[in-house]
């Protein structure tokens, strides 16, 4: 079954002038020492004739260096007791990449973006691996940086509307429903803030990502998302009963028209023309 957490993660991210503002977010003031401006998502890595299935590997310049970083960004949004073995053998099979495609190796930074949907206990394990040191390079750790979801706030930590709207639907999603409504309304509104090409782009990917995980009904969604009211099951079946009710009175009050034009002896296109049913309904209400 696809996680369409993932998915709409890995949209988001994708956008240059997201990520941009995400590592200038996350690395503060080391970020200076990066081109982010060049920044290259690097699309496909193939190993042994198949697609190395890592989520967005980044290729970013040093300022004033012919050196360049690469940043491997993987998102969780529950628990994963393999991450460091996965991380690991990504970053191993991109330095082989590295080696084949430009004659050497450049460093490589892992990022765990966790979304923060179960109660997974991140720093403590990521501590521990940091201080894992390597017993043939004497001093080097692994080194991993960490984006944890649950302590972030959206809508201060972040300028971008696009990632403001974006990150705090991804912490919302799975909110109890009065939450994610209230959520949804601070999302509408950096939604139409932005210029009409990128608030229809992403607003396309958001309504997506709701329907595809959330488990309320499709309607119950469309009146909450659209701004209508949202109704309870009762006011929804008052409500088509008395549709119901004003259509079969309108339908009524045209046959009686029709049926007094019938008697001044107007003719049918006239009829037709001025009720608006048809020759059908009229023959079978007993009009002609």
């Amino acid at each position: 079954m696809p996680d369409y957490h993932d998915i709409f993660w890995k949209l988001l991210f994708q956008r240059i002038d997201c990520a941009i503002e995400f590592f200038r977010f996350l690395l503060k003031e080391k970020s200076k020492l990066l081109e982010l401006e060049n920044i290259i998502i690097v699309q496909d890595i193939y190993y042994r004739k198949k697609k190395l299935l890592y989520d967005i590997l980044y290729e970013i310049p040093l300022q004033n260096s012919n050196e360049k970083l690469y940043f491997l960004l993987e998102h969780k949004s529950r628990r994963a007791n393999d991450f460091q073995i996965q991380m690991m053998k990504y970053k191993q099979i991109i330095h082989k990449w590295q080696k084949r495609e430009f004659g050497k190796m450049y460093s490589i930074i892992p990022i765990l973006f966790y979304q923060g949907l179960d109660n997974w206990d991140l720093e403590n394990e990521l501590e521990e691996v940091k201080n894992l040191t390597n017993p043939i390079l004497t001093g080097t750790k692994e080194e991993f940086l960490l984006f944890d979801l649950r302590k972030i706030d959206p809508l201060i930590d972040f300028e971008n509307p696009e990632l403001k709207a974006g990150i705090l639907l991804l912490k919302i999603i799975r909110d109890n429903w009065e939450e994610f409504v209230n959520g949804w309304r601070k999302i509408r509104e950096l939604l139409n803030s932005m210029e009409e090409s990128k608030r229809i782009d992403l607003e396309e990917d958001m309504l997506d990502y709701i329907f595809r995980s959330r488990l309320e009904e499709n309607t119950i969604l469309e009146e909450a998302i659209m701004g209508k009211k949202v109704l309870t099951a009762y006011e929804r079946a008052l409500e088509e009963g008395e549709m119901k009710g004003q259509l079969k009175g309108e339908f009524k009050n045209k046959l009686e028209t029709a049926r007094k034009m019938k008697i001044l002896g107007l003719s049918l296109e006239i009829i037709i023309k001025s009720v608006g049913l048809s020759e059908d309904e009229l023959r079978e209400n007993g009009i002609l």
